[in-house]
């Protein structure tokens, strides 16, 4: 029983992957007068984009506390040509409610966009959930970061010095 049941399964797999992979499109399904769309050139936005601490020399980061800095890095690509959008306009938005413009530039050996967030004394400690926008003529997009607490950005406590034990 349980290999005919996986023997099922397999066969269905099997016919719903080369389904999906087929270039053949039935002419009766995809009806009369329909045509073939592409998106038109330069309409078109890809962002990726990382968090570092300015304290370690731009190694990635999540959890900060005051007297860091958060840096937000960010890349705006268009996906036909994998070029930059060096005119693209990119913002960080803070659910703390500020919006942050991110200037692009050379650092180091690349070009990117980036924008620094001090954390003060007065930061709520926590979860700092952020989301980029970037646009690029008539192409907008927005980057949310996975929505995982291990993954969110975290403002903590300063950690308290051990005391050695006598």
């Amino acid at each position: 029983m349980k290999k005919m049941r996986f023997l099922m399964v397999g066969a269905l797999s099997a016919a719903l992957v080369l389904s999906a992979c087929s270039d053949k499109e039935d002419e009766a399904t995809k009806g009369e007068g329909a045509q073939d769309v592409a998106a038109p050139s330069g309409e078109l936005l890809a962002l990726s984009g990382d968090t570092v601490s300015e304290q370690g020399g731009c190694v990635l980061a999540s959890r900060f506390m005051a007297g860091d800095k958060i840096i937000f890095r960010a890349n705006a690509i268009d996906p036909e040509t994998n070029e930059q959008l060096k005119d693209a306009k990119l913002q960080v938005h803070l659910s703390t409610g500020e919006t942050l413009d991110m200037e692009y530039g050379p650092h180091d050996q690349d070009n990117f966009w980036v924008v620094a967030y001090p954390v003060t004394e007065d930061t709520p400690t926590g979860a700092l959930d952020y989301y980029i926008t970037g646009e690029s003529g008539d192409a907008k997009v927005e980057l949310h970061p996975f929505d995982v607490t291990p993954s969110k950005l975290m403002i903590v406590e300063p950690e308290e010095e051990e005391q050695p034990s006598s």
